[in-house]
């Protein structure tokens, strides 16, 4: 029977009409190619799953080939021919034509040693199913428009469980210059970049100049760093470079923001290339190689890659564009004064003493500034000339208009601005007077919410997120007893309103690096931090359990945000996770991970979540069992049969004694067991197949020992 489906679901392009043409195809057909062109990855995979569970009821032998990732085509075919010869009978489906060819050789000649090969691989007893995406195979009809003729069935899957991959933006997909839907680039959502920053960005003229001088010089491969120490703008420097050569139309192949901080660089890349870009990227292949295809299949036009708060070269290294592309710009941003001889680095210094004025006197006026010219200049220097310092005290003035700046000046002093010198390394002393200004001027807004108990709180509480951007939702949750509006008066009002908190709008909200540090050790001096935390996991531990077990695309973008928050729970605090959150709290972030196919990248995951399971809550406990059972599934998944095994056993086990054998979790357990060592299992004939081959054979056999006899007498004679 044809897989049951109403009428309304089997509309021509749905998943379930795919799936009942190809079932009719196949019983019709012994030997015959068929073609399924495609929009969406995870429709088709869905498909795949259950071909490959009709196929299994009804006996036929199903099987999958991946061509292998960027070969000549000559490699790609041989590859396909001898895995087809290896196949005795079935159903076979062929995927990956996308991604098999490298750059350097043009479609048209890749598609010409298939063409010239296709005899030979039709020749095959088999039923051969080709998925070509749909901006592939729209190309291979331009430069083949007989393509479709090798084909007896041929089939659109339209379906698309992602929402996002029904449109192309017209972008060239195999990344030879042509665009595969239309002519023209829609370059108005190729950018990821943050809000547009501080509109009082002041000074930094010469910086600026000096970046746009490196970036655009003709054919070169550049990589710039801005090197400086905290607060002095670095950020906000790159940030501003970005959108006005945004606005000038400079970069036409997109501008890619990345947070080195606090995301694999690698995976960001790899989501803007499928969220802005809508590349069809593919599923196989590490983290690097697929970025490596993201770079090849990039779109037209120049492109500027920004890296903020790197570390660690070796932290962005595997992930940069290749240096034989001219038309890639990298900018980083880093507190290190040294990262690679390769990098040309540009050291932000502070804010000279002019500059320094002049940002004071964008926020106090010519006349407030000129009263106290001298004072004016005095807060400056006490500041370290630090942008971030000087804008937290020139707001806080602005506020307090009765307010001289001689007083401010004694406010910060007694705040902690004459400390003694933490370190006599010249070197630094500039640095240090303005980390302690800074401290200084934290110390001041602080005390301005000391009439605000409950928004010192609130401040305490958020710096327990990731340095990310975090929603309103998350923050309301923080305080479940409390009234919502009356938490966003304290967010709103105080935070943000003395410019402790950012809102960047569409309701997120982020705390510079330093201030999350200053609020961080504020919470661990008081006794706020231990509930803190647990409130704080409570709330990611919920959220990392509406990451469903097999996610759509859509579902790991709207999950993208916050993953540094998740990561934090489980990195940061996870001796404060409940006993009840802790399956959750890991498994969450491998589903999100899995999702992609970044299996290195859930596996940690996985394993941690059966590590924190067995110690708190015992070898006896059901969320043990799910962590090896889940651990197990991605090594099946992976073709790690062996490691696969052993893991499903003992969840088997240990569910047979908690629940029974008769427990819908441990017969799913048992059929996953079940279906893993049936993949194990060589393929071998039915007995009604045998039947059949058995007397064929000992009609033919007379025959073939007199045709071999044959062969040796004439090559006898021969001699």
């Amino acid at each position: 029977m044809v897989h049951q489906a109403n009428k309304s679901e089997l509309i021509p392009g749905s998943i379930a009409d795919t799936i009942a043409r190809l079932l009719l195809w196949s019983q019709r057909c012994s030997r015959s190619l068929a073609r399924v062109e495609f929009s969406s990855e995870f429709s088709r995979q869905k498909v795949i799953r259950e071909l490959r569970n009709q196929f299994k009821e009804k006996e036929i032998p199903f099987h999958e080939i991946k061509l292998p990732l960027l070969e000549n085509p000559s490699v790609v075919f041989n590859f396909l021919f001898k895995e087809l010869e290896n196949i005795a009978s079935g159903v076979v489906s062929i995927s990956g034509f996308e991604t098999a060819f490298v750059k350097e050789i043009p479609l048209v000649e890749a598609l010409r040693v298939i063409n010239f090969n296709r005899e030979n691989l039709a020749q095959f007893n088999l039923r051969q199913i080709w998925w070509m995406s749909r901006p592939f195979h729209s190309t291979a009809i331009r430069v083949m428009p007989d393509l479709n003729s090798w084909f007896s069935l041929r089939l659109f899957l339209t379906e698309d469980t992602l929402n996002i991959f029904n449109v192309f933006s017209g972008h060239g997909f195999y990344g030879n210059g042509d665009n595969v839907v239309g002519d023209k680039i829609n370059v108005l959502s190729n950018h990821n970049l943050p809000n547009r920053g501080s509109r009082e960005f002041i000074g930094r003229e010469r910086e600026s100049q000096q970046i746009h001088d490196f970036l655009n010089e003709d054919n070169q491969y550049t990589m710039i760093a801005l090197s400086g120490m905290g607060g002095v703008g670095k950020t906000e420097l790159a940030l501003q470079y970005a959108w006005r050569e945004w606005d000038n139309k400079t970069f036409l192949g997109g501008i890619c923001w990345l947070n080195a901080l606090n995301n694999d660089p690698g995976i960001q890349i790899v989501d803007f290339a499928s969220q802005y870009l809508k590349l069809m990227l593919p599923d196989q292949g590490t983290l690097t190689e697929r970025v490596r295809y993201c770079w090849q299949h990039w779109i037209e036009g120049d492109v500027l890659i920004i890296f903020d708060d790197v570390r660690d070269y070796e932290q962005i290294q595997p992930y940069l564009p290749p240096k034989q592309d001219k038309r890639f710009k990298v900018l980083i941003t880093t507190r290190f004064h040294y990262l690679s001889q390769a990098i040309h680095t540009i050291n932000l210094g502070l804010l000279t003493a002019e500059e320094g004025l002049k940002l004071l006197e964008i926020y106090l006026g010519n006349e407030r500034i000129d009263a106290e010219l001298e004072q004016a200049k005095e807060l400056c220097q006490d500041l370290g000339y630090l942008p971030l310092g000087l804008e937290l005290v020139a707001r806080l003035l602005k506020q307090r208009q009765d307010w001289k700046i001689s007083k401010i000046r004694q406010k910060l002093a007694e705040k902690g601005l004459d400390e003694p010198i933490l370190a006599k390394n010249t070197k630094f002393d500039t640095e240090m007077t303005g980390e302690r200004g800074v401290k200084a001027a934290f110390n001041l807004s602080w005390e301005e919410l000391n009439s605000e108990p409950e928004a010192q709180i609130l401040a305490l509480y958020l710096s327990l997120f990731a340095l990310a951007p975090f929603p309103k939702g998350m923050i309301l949750d923080l305080f479940p007893d409390e009234d919502g509006d009356t938490v966003e008066e304290w967010l709103t009002d105080s935070l943000v309103h003395l410019s402790l908190v950012k809102d960047t709008g569409d309701g997120w909200y982020e705390i510079h690096t330093l201030l999350r540090r200053y609020f961080r050790d504020k919470l661990e001096a008081s006794s706020h931090a231990e509930p803190a935390k647990r409130r704080y996991c409570i709330i990611m531990a919920k959220k990392s359990a509406e990451m469903p077990q097999n996610p759509t695309l859509k579902k790991v973008e709207e999950f993208t945000p916050f993953i540094p928050h998740l990561q934090a729970s489980v990195k940061e605090y996870s001796e404060y996770i409940a006993d009840e959150d802790l399956f959750w709290s890991y498994t969450g972030l491998a589903r999100y991970y899995e999702g992609q196919g970044l299996y290195a990248a859930a596996e940690p995951y996985y394993q941690d979540c059966l590590t924190a399971t067995r110690t708190h809550l015992g070898e006896n406990h059901p969320d043990v069992a799910a962590s090896l059972n889940n651990l197990a599934g991605l090594y099946e998944f992976q073709g790690r049969y062996t490691e696969a095994e052993p893991l499903y056993l003992e969840a088997l086990d240990l569910l047979k004694r908690l629940l029974g054998d008769n427990h819908p979790n441990t017969k799913t357990c048992r059929n996953n067991l079940q279906r893993l060592r049936q993949q194990q299992k060589p393929t071998s004939l039915t007995w009604w197949q045998w039947i059949i081959v058995i007397p064929i054979v000992i009609l033919w056999m007379p025959f073939y020992l007199l045709w071999m006899l044959t062969r040796w007498l004439v090559r006898r004679f021969i001699r």
